[in-house]
């Protein structure tokens, strides 16, 4: 039997929140070696919850306009300003400031402490 899906709407997401959907689809009887082997790669990169790393994205919408750099900082989780600006360097079309940097790291810090 075969099926057809359609695409609705597409979303960059942190690793956390991508382990949390494949962990739905495994526990529902839905599973194969691909869909186990990504969730054990991602139950051992992930940083912090799927609810964290969301509030991580959404707080970090008023510095980073880009959804896939947010996704990346919310799954990395960086902590220092080197680790950030490694991964802001990917958004070639916007220049950050030394203080938006700072601000990026204290909206991590903060969510990975509670």
């Amino acid at each position: 039997m075969s099926f057809s899906l359609k695409v609705e709407e597409e979303h960059y997401v942190p690793y956390s929140y991508a382990k949390k959907i494949l962990q739905d689809v495994i526990s529902s009887g839905s599973s194969s070696n691909i869909l186990q082997r990504t969730f054990e790669y991602l139950n051992t990169v992930s940083k912090c919850d799927s609810d964290v790393s969301l509030k991580i994205m959404e707080e970090l919408k008023d510095i980073i306009p880009r959804e896939d750099i947010r996704a990346i900082i919310a799954s990395i989780c960086p902590t220092t300003i080197e680790e950030v600006r490694s991964i802001l360097v990917l958004d070639s079309g916007k220049t950050y400031t030394t203080d938006q940097i700072q601000k990026i790291i204290s909206i991590v810090k903060s969510h990975m402490e509670s």
